[in-house]
């Protein structure tokens, strides 16, 4: 008799250890849902009361002594998998916020100060200088006097030549007028037009990384109920997304939540206005991203004479790893053409993240050059856009966090892209995507930033007038 009893407190354990256990992750995942704040309330309230009326009907199922063991058995199974269920939802709930917090505190810009020798010098380290150091006095001065100043705490036999144009610095290089040269890192694309094969032919012997809080510049309202500009900047660099470099895409994105409307409007990047970082003269639009960011939107604002409320920054490396991350994107193109090693057919084409990155940056392909290049661009992003705000996002969801996290840059906060999520969650609503683009007439002129002339697009201002007009009316809630 006696063993008999002794089962009857073991069962009893066990049903109350299964039960609790089980209430205890579904508590878990509920407050972490909650913490989430990217559903909807009415689908959190849905969530949490079947939640609870499961957990209520299988612990009591547990607890009750006239339930036959086999039923309880079962119950405990159904429990196992359940938990197992809510385990998972919650990885993804974590990760989710990681992913989000990641990106919306990542307001850093990251300088680069290289020393750069040619290939064949015998200069192996900065010890071993002992002549001239070439400086080009172009942009923010301050972090190379900062490397200076940490080269000569370690060596001080050189002196220093200043410079005022690009293609006379590099041809102080490799001419040997200088035996190395100072460069910030965001430069180095300047010398594509003069010596296109600069990075194969020298060697960094030396780099000091700098970092920088970048300007608050938002211009914050309510994403969900206004409408609202962005600005999308794709920069010249591959790596971290913090690395400045020329501004090669530029967007303008005006969304109105009301009416699930976005118009892109596309910049050329050889577009001539003025630049707030460099003292208002005109240059190439590009060249403002070599100044952060905070330029390059404040210098379309000013031009456009509008608002931009955040921004969205991305680099090569982003646009591969979202694309891989969403399984591939739907692109339609207008032309069939060859570039990057792949083939794209007129119409249609299910692009990979490469293949992505190759169709939006060929531009040699067509009549059109560079204006053909930005509509492709803005097709590769309407593919983007068009996959995320889909339903087969559930299914490439744990990749796109990964994917998201570390490759682009916004200073939208990050309650303003839960309100977006929740909103979209709440209708997953098609989005309608119409788009227009600036354009001017090709020319010479002198380029601040180069040091030198170079090709440059006037604008043309009739165009402005017309994308301001469009602009207007998807604010409104109409299209011209």
């Amino acid at each position: 008799m006696s063993k008999r009893k002794s089962k009857k407190p073991e069962k009893n354990t066990i049903d109350i250890i299964f039960s609790a256990v089980f209430l205890l992750i579904s508590i878990i995942f509920l407050v972490l849902l909650y913490m989430l704040d990217k559903l909807p309330l009415m689908y959190y309230a849905v969530v949490a009361v079947i939640v609870f009326i499961i957990a209520l009907m299988l612990i009591s199922l547990q607890m009750s002594k006239k339930i036959h063991k086999t039923n309880k058995t079962l119950g405990k199974i159904i429990m196992a998998i359940l938990s197992a269920v809510m385990i998972f939802g919650s990885v993804y709930i974590y990760r989710t916020n990681s992913a989000i917090k990641n990106i919306v505190s990542d307001n850093t810009n990251k300088i680069e100060v290289s020393v750069i020798v040619l290939k064949d010098s015998p200069i192996e380290s900065i010890e071993d200088l002992s002549q001239t150091i070439g400086n080009i006095n172009v942009g923010d001065y301050s972090y190379i006097e900062k490397a200076l100043d940490e080269i000569r705490e370690v060596n001080s036999a050189f002196s220093i030549q200043d410079y005022v144009a690009f293609d006379r610095f590099a041809d102080a290089l490799y001419n040997g007028d200088v035996e190395a040269i100072i460069l910030n890192e965001a430069f180095r694309s300047q010398f594509d037009e003069n010596h296109p094969e600069f990075s194969n032919e020298t060697r960094v012997i030396q780099s000091y990384v700098y970092e920088e809080e970048q300007k608050d510049i938002s211009v914050n309202v309510d994403v969900t109920s206004e409408p609202f500009t962005v600005y999308l900047t794709g920069i010249d660099q591959s790596g971290s997304i913090s690395t400045v470099g020329r501004s090669d895409v530029n967007k303008v994105m005006t969304v109105n939540p009301a009416t699930h409307q976005i118009f892109i409007v596309d910049i050329p990047r050889d577009y001539y206005i003025p630049q707030v970082c460099q003292a208002n003269q005109l240059d190439k639009l590009t060249h403002t991203g070599i100044f952060g960011v905070d330029c390059t939107v404040e210098s379309v604002s000013n031009y456009m004479g509008i608002d931009i409320n955040y921004y969205v920054r991305i680099n090569f490396s982003s646009l591969e790893k979202i694309v891989d991350a969403l399984g591939g994107i739907d692109v339609n193109s207008e032309y069939a053409f060859s570039a990057g090693g792949y083939t794209f057919t007129q119409g249609v084409n299910h692009l990979n993240g490469a293949q992505a990155l190759a169709f939006s940056r060929e531009r040699y392909s067509f009549g059109g050059g560079d204006n053909v290049r930005i509509a492709n661009q803005t097709r590769v992003l309407t593919g983007i856009i068009n996959k995320v705000t889909s339903p087969a996002i559930i299914t490439n969801y744990l990749s796109f966090l990964d994917a998201i996290s570390g490759t682009f840059q916004t200073n939208m906060s990050e309650n303003e892209i839960n309100s977006l999520i929740k909103m979209q969650l709440n209708d997953m609503q098609g989005w309608t995507i119409t788009s227009d683009a600036l354009t001017g007439t090709g020319g010479t002129d002198w380029t601040p930033a180069n040091g030198f002339n170079a090709y440059v697009m006037y604008p043309d201002e009739t165009s402005l007038e017309r994308v301001l007009g469009e602009i207007r009316a998807i604010k409104e809630g109409s299209s011209e």
